[in-house]
């Protein structure tokens, strides 16, 4: 008689894990499919603006001795528009980036670093690549294709990269 009420008890424990199991798989599935949706309607619909972003913020370090591109950087209200731009068509890592930026913007000019607005801007393109496309690229990587004398300032990026939480990606 108790084998039979331990079978019984145990198929019961079992079927109850089985079907939570199951709950809580396709919950998580769920979840996972709503955001590829929600990231390839983004993608769909506006991967032109996503890619117009992603190459005025380029610009901002691999084209910044342009005179076009200074004088777009230096026009707050072109860069208002970008950043307004930025927030709509990005992640919440872009945008975070996007905010680390802005409140760099807006310290005093005496306490802003070169080496730290670099980061900013370089760890926005990194993030809207990976919006962009999903894959990431280092900061360390991009800031290379710009600056030939990286490596005698590599830690003080580093330490700006660390510093931000940007080594995480």
């Amino acid at each position: 008689m108790d084998w039979i009420v331990i079978v019984l008890t145990s198929s019961v424990v079992t079927a109850v894990i089985n079907i939570l199991w199951k709950f809580f798989e396709n919950r998580k599935k769920f979840a996972e499919t709503k955001y590829l949706q929600i990231s390839n309607y983004y993608r769909n619909s506006s991967g032109e603006d996503m890619h117009g972003i992603l190459k005025e913020w380029s610009d901002m370090l691999l084209s910044f001795d342009d005179p076009e591109v200074a004088e777009r950087m230096s026009d707050p209200v072109k860069l208002i528009t970008l950043i307004k731009r930025t927030y709509l068509y990005s992640s919440p890592e872009t945008v975070r980036r996007l905010s680390m930026y802005q409140t760099f913007n807006y310290s005093p000019e005496e306490n802003r670093d070169l080496h730290e607005m670099m980061v900013l801007i370089t760890g926005i393109i990194v993030s809207l690549r990976h919006d962009f496309t999903g894959d990431w690229v280092s900061i360390e990587d991009t800031l290379k294709l710009r600056l030939n004398d990286y490596s005698l300032n590599q830690k003080k990026f580093q330490k700006q990269i660390k510093k931000m939480k940007f080594d995480k990606k």
